[in-house]
């Protein structure tokens, strides 16, 4: 095969896939992330005060907030761990979230719209409810396509 064509190759399948086609990857990159951050409530704290702060605060005002980003507060009703809490990100791919969040700093674009739109105060606000361990222990599970 001549140089020029494994070139054209290449090209073409950067622009088709975003990488090349001769490449090995196990995942495109354009799959979801779900990032967990399994939630524990500091001592004192007062659960229904908590679930109320979720319902009524953080999760409306997360709502749509962020383009490319879905952020809520769950409790679990089953399972191994029931009446535990996550945080539950869901980043529309590996791509969003690297945008957003570049080595584990956010960017000054998500900066600007967490303050625009007052989030960084539920932010804190969270803070005072659950340990600062598990705010900042998480995972996050990239879907393999």
């Amino acid at each position: 095969m001549k140089k020029c064509q494994i070139i054209i190759l290449i090209l073409l399948g950067i622009i088709m896939n975003g990488t090349p086609l001769l490449s090995q990857i196990t995942y495109s990159g354009k799959g979801e992330v779900v990032a967990v951050r399994f939630l524990e409530l500091k001592d004192a704290v007062n659960v229904e005060e908590f679930e109320k702060f979720v319902v009524e605060e953080f999760n409306s005002r997360f709502d749509g907030a962020i383009p490319g980003l879905k952020q809520y507060i769950s409790k679990s009703d089953r399972g191994i761990a029931v009446d535990s809490y996550a945080m539950f990100m869901i980043f529309d791919s590996q791509i969003v979230r690297n945008t957003m969040i570049p080595n584990e700093k956010s960017t000054e674009w998500l900066d600007a719209i967490m303050e625009e739109k007052n989030l960084w105060s539920l932010w804190n606000k969270l803070g005072t409810y659950v340990t600062d361990e598990s705010l900042s222990n998480y995972n996050d599970f990239v879907e393999l396509r």
